[in-house]
Order: C-alpha cells, then structure tokens, then sequence
C-alpha cells in the first residue's frame, strides 16, 4: 500500500511532505521539552506557552524556506536530469545536457552527462554495426524504388483487409488521394475489386495461382481503370494482393467516339451516294434529256459531291482529335532527345544543355528531328547545327539550327510526308505531329536560320534535395478490435495540422487563411501525404497578422472558401487521430464552422501543449520553438508561423514524444487523453 502510494507522489511533493513533516516533527519536539520543563521547574505557564510559539514558527517557517531552496536546487535538477536522460534514452536525442541548470548537485550533472555521452557512442556503435548489415538492403531498396517508382503504370499494394500499404507515382497521378493505411474503396469503387478478389481466391482453391482482370471506376467517377490484381503469397498464406492498372478513360472514350464517328461517316457518305448514283442513272438512261434538266442533274451531282467531301473533312478533322488525345504521352527530359540526336546524327551536332521536361513520345520525337536533320545534312549546302530548347508559356520548343541554304515549305511537307519508322508502319511525320496537337515550320533565325518544333511542358521532377515522398510501408499493423480508446498509439493513423487566421478570436469574428496538415503512419511522417492550402477568408486580413504569417489579401483572392476547404481537409483526415500544437485554439476555427461546411470534426484530439507538460512537468516552457530546442529540431526562420512549416516542427516533435510516453507507461490513445485532462489544470499557468 505504502509503495503504492509513493509511486504516485511526485518527487517533488514527497520532499514538500518530508519538509513539512521535519517542520511538525521540530515543533512537537519543542513542544514536549516545553512541556517537561514546565512540569520539573513550574513558573508561569504564559511564557512557555509564548516561547513554544515562537519556537514552533520559527522551526516552520525555516523548514519551509529550506524545503523551497531545497525544491528550486535539487528536487527541480533532478527532474530536469531525468527528463533530459529520459528524452536522450527514448527519443534519440544526442544533445548535451546542460550542466549549469544542475550547479548546486556537484557531480551528479557531469555524471549524467558522461552517461548520454556512453549512451551517444552506444548508438554509434549501433549504427555502424546496422550500417554495415543494411548495405546490402538499402541496394536492393534503391534499385526497387527507381523500378518502381517510374513504372508506366498504376501500381498498388493492398493487405488482406484492403488497406493501402505501398502505390506509386502513377497510380498517385491516377487515383489522387491515396495514402498509407487508409482503405483502397478511399480512391477505388470496391465492386469489381471484390469481385476480381473473390475469383482469385476461387482459382487458389482449385489450385491455379494467377491474376484476374478488372475495370474498375475510381471513387469520385472521373476515371475508368483497366487492371489486374494478383495474390501475395507467404508460407501459403495471402498476406496481400497487387493491383496493376492504367487510366482507360481516353481509351473508352475514343473507342465510343470512333464508333459514333464511323456511323456519322455511314450516315454522311451513304446519302449523297445514293443521291449521286440515282441522277448519274438519270443521265445515262435518258440521252434525249434537254439542256436545262441535264443542267440541274449535273448542279445536283456537284452538290452532293460538295456535300461528301464536306462530310469526309469534317469526320477527318474529328478523327485526328481522337487520335491524339489516345497516343500515349510521357515526361521526357528535353536533354535525353539531344542524346538520341546526337548519337544518329550524321554530322557533328551543337547541343545546349537544357533542363526542360517535355511531354510527349520521346521516341517519336526524336525520329521524327532525326529525320529532318538527315535530309537537311545529305545536301552537303549546310553546316554548323545545333539544339536548343526555348520555353514559350505552356509549351518548349525544340529548335534546330544551322547556317547554309534556308529549306522551303515544300521542302519539309516532303520529308514529314514519309514514314516516320520502320517502328511504326506507314505512320508518317506528319501524322506524328497530328498526335501531339503540334506543328513544325522553318525560320529564319539570328544568323542563319532553324526549324522550331512546340511541345507541350511537363512538371520538372524532383529535386536532389527535395523531400521524397514516402510510398510504402510493408510493416502496417493490422486492424484491431475493440474501442479506438483501447488501441495502441502504435498502430494509429495521425494527422498533425495548423492554422494560420486572421486574428486570435475564432468567435470575435475572425477566419482561417490557411491549413496545412501532415499524416504520420506507423511512427513515420509521409512528407508526400500532405495538405496545404490557402483559404479565402471573405474578409480583410489585418496588416498585423500579415506580418506575422506573410499571408496578403492578394494571396486568398481567388483561394477556395472554408467550405471547400474545410471538406477538403475532412477527407484528408478521415479515420485519424488529429494532432496539434495548442490544438483548441485551431479545433475551435474548424468547428465554429462545422455547419457550413457540413462535416463534424469528430476526430480523436492530442494536443502537444499537454503532452509536454506532462512529459516534462518540471518546466514552464512549453512552447513550439521550447520543445524544438529541447528535441534538437531545427525550424528555418522563413519555415516559421508558416501553416506548413509549423506543422512540420510539430509532426517532428510528436514522434519523438511518443517514445516518451511509451517510456512513462502510457501505450494506448484512452491513456494519452487521460493524461492531458490531468494537465488540463497546468495548461492554464503555461506560457504557449
């Protein structure tokens, strides 16, 4: 009973008691001498009552200010020690502790630190051992998502349960609002999925392991996807299965569309046909026909003639446009078509480096320039060419220059005219072109002249040093049973999230500008699974909040309102437990708005304001830059009260602390909410 009872008391508290109890043990020592004295010598009882009173406040009052010295120099270094070894231990932090906070315990704080220094070489040690023995690994990773991730196709691998625990590039591009852990029926209608799923585990059974087709419509009914998925197999058992698919959308489409075009074609050649073969019979049977009706016969053949090539141009218009849209197009780096030129050339070529990204048929593309060159080379009347790359608006041109004989119109409708390769039948050139949506003509240029070919502009890809987008997680834990209360923080989908508004009263009036938001999946943050975006308050954004977020009217202007936004931003956040920095005062914008918006913000809340103070209960500080400082994380200054730069700070800060509370006994959500309203109360005297 006893231990018990001290393993709840703070350390703190127990030298409060032990202090007090010193102080009433000192009074009722007093007090029994006093009272001995009284009864061996006698005398007036007045003046031992009125000594023992002084003596007994002066025994309390000096163990309450050594207790209080006591607190402020020892018990509250202790704690700090302890927390700081604790955050070290659970949180990798490999931070020095800082000494002078512990100046009054002699060797206990150098001890401590000694113990984090032992504690960083431990790990070094670690790392190198692990390094060495994930060499090998981190190869075969490497080589995985490079295959993988530029894979032409969608790709998706589901658990059992049909959640999302790996996806590509593509099938992000395709599916939009996919992520880790969060259910395939999310992005996909689940009908013709279960359907392929239930045929694949009738084949297991009768012994044939093999993938079964689907087209399947994806979840907002803006693309249809033509697929297959697969069984994963492990120790016989399905630990998941592999969803392979394109975007039939266009593929459908032109397939109607052409169907549609070729009976509009039956419709418009088979009536002026028959109109024509009807009056040629007219004229051939009747020789002694006059003038005048032969006249007519003859102006009624040139109309209908008229009215077929009409109807010819207008299908064959129609049918380029459908051709088009179905040629499949693909990123590609403007310097990797000047590689392939360079390489077929038949002269020696310029090139200026360019790091424009086209998208087009690269292949097709760099035939088709090719082939120009070829013929602009075997005259023998020109020299000096080069490649370059211009951007113009939406579109890169590709130029090819040189000096010598200009080439006419008639010169480059002959080469296009060709076919294009060997590769591709009788497709011509021009027809090529026809399947860009684009054109090629000569120029005169600075100095000599060039031909100039626009292709459309692709999104630039990432940059060394941009974050990589996380798209799979192999070691999801499975769906649990029972109340989300009871679930351990471990296996939780969280989203952590800020606002930025104009002002600090969400019932005074005041809007969100901007939310930004961040999921985190079995204790890793998905840099590529985030929110961002700015939010058209309806009203004026004060100068001085400007000033502290660089948010301008001029900014939201055409931003969507919180209605969109605020649904928006309930789908990104559907089956997570949310996450903020002082998270009241964001929920409170959020749900004032509720009605509006039509959503009911009913997620689970951790706010990392109580979290500290419940972690680290020996300090008064804890702010966002407090808990950076304190976790060794850095926030760029221009990254700072910035919507995303502070929910960034704030997802690093989150993932440590869980480590933290794990350590301190808490492992499950009902735990880590009771611990806030414990702190409830100390939130009220923090500085945030």
């Amino acid at each position: 009973m006893i231990e018990r009872l001290t393993a709840r008391l703070g350390l703190r508290l127990r030298f409060a008691l032990f202090f007090a109890a010193l102080g009433l043990g000192g009074a009722g020592v007093i007090a029994g001498a006093l009272w001995f004295g009284y009864a061996r010598a006698g005398g007036p009882l007045d003046g031992y009552v009125i000594g023992g009173m002084v003596a007994t406040l002066g025994v309390m009052g000096l163990s309450a200010w050594i207790g209080l010295l006591f607190d402020e120099n020892v018990a509250k270094p202790i704690l700090a020690l302890a927390s700081d070894l604790t955050t070290r231990a659970r949180a990798d932090v490999d931070l020095q502790i800082n000494e002078t906070q512990a100046k009054h315990l002699s060797t206990l704080a150098p001890a401590a630190n000694a113990i984090n220094a032992a504690l960083s070489e431990a790990r070094a040690a670690r790392a190198r051992a692990v390094e060495r023995e994930t060499a090998r690994i981190a190869r075969e990773k490497a080589l995985f998502e490079a295959l993988f991730r530029d894979l032409g196709e969608g790709a998706v691998v589901a658990t059992p349960d049909n959640r999302v625990m790996l996806y590509n590039r593509m099938a992000q591009e395709l599916l939009g609002e996919i992520g880790l852990d969060r259910p395939l029926s999310n992005v996909l209608r689940p009908e013709p999925i279960m359907e392929a799923l239930s045929r694949m585990q009738d084949a297991r059974v009768r012994g044939r392991i093999e993938a079964e087709t689907f087209l399947a419509a994806s979840a907002n009914g803006k693309r249809f996807l033509l697929g297959r998925v697969s069984p994963i197999l492990s120790d016989e058992e399905l630990s998941g299965h592999v969803l392979i698919f394109r975007d039939a959308t266009e593929d459908l489409s032109a397939h109607a569309q052409q169907d549609h075009l070729f009976n509009r074609l039956l419709e418009g050649v088979r009536r002026p046909a028959a109109t024509i073969g009807a009056l040629l019979d007219v004229l051939q049977s009747a020789e002694d026909l006059p003038p005048e009706s032969r006249a007519k016969f003859r102006k009624g053949i040139e109309d209908e003639v008229a009215r077929l090539f009409e109807c010819l141009r207008e299908m064959g218009a129609r049918h380029a446009g459908i051709k088009s849209r179905s040629w499949p197009m693909s990123p590609v780096a403007a310097a990797h078509v000047f590689d392939g030129l360079s390489v077929q050339a038949p002269v020696p070529l310029g090139v200026v480096r360019s790091e424009a990204m086209l998208s087009c048929d690269g292949f097709a593309v760099t035939t088709l320039l090719g082939g120009i060159l070829g013929h602009l080379a075997e005259e023998g009347t020109r020299e000096g060419f080069s490649l370059s790359a211009e951007p113009d608006g939406a579109e890169t041109c590709l130029i090819l220059s040189w000096q010598g004989e200009a080439v006419t119109d008639g010169q480059l409708t002959g080469w296009l005219k060709a076919p294009l390769s060997t590769a591709y039948g009788d497709y011509s050139g021009r027809d090529a072109l026809s399947a860009h949506q684009t054109d090629v003509w000569a120029e005169a240029g600075a100095g000599g002249h060039r031909i100039v070919l626009p292709l459309a502009t692709a999104a630039p890809p990432l940059e060394p040093g941009d974050a990589r987008p996380e798209f799979y997680d192999f070691n999801l834990p499975e769906v649990a049973s029972g109340e989300l209360a009871n679930r351990p923080l471990s296996d939780l989908s969280f989203v952590v999230f800020d606002t930025e508004t104009t002002g600090l009263s969400p019932r005074g009036g005041d809007e969100i500008v901007q939310i930004a938001g961040l999921r985190i999946v079995n204790g890793r943050i998905l840099r590529g699974e985030s929110f961002d975006m700015l939010v058209n308050p309806g009203r004026p954004i004060p100068p001085t909040s400007t000033r502290v977020h660089h948010i301008s009217d001029d900014m939201v202007q055409d931003a969507p309102d919180i209605i969109e936004a605020g649904r928006r931003f309930h789908d990104f956040c559907q089956g997570a437990v949310l996450v903020a920095h002082n998270a009241p005062f964001d929920l409170a914008f959020l749900r004032l708005k509720e009605k509006v918006i039509g959503r009911r913000f009913d997620n689970p809340v951790l706010c990392t304001v109580l979290m500290s103070a419940g972690l680290f209960d020996h300090s008064g500080q804890h702010t966002l830059d407090a808990l950076c400082e304190r976790f060794g994380i850095t926030i760029p200054p221009e990254a700072r009260h910035t919507a995303m730069g502070d929910t960034v700070a704030t997802a690093e800060v989150f993932v440590r602390m869980l480590g933290l509370l794990q350590a301190k006994g808490v492992t499950t959500l009902g735990g880590a909410i009771a611990e806030e309203g414990r702190m409830t109360k100390i939130r009220k005297a923090q500085n945030y």
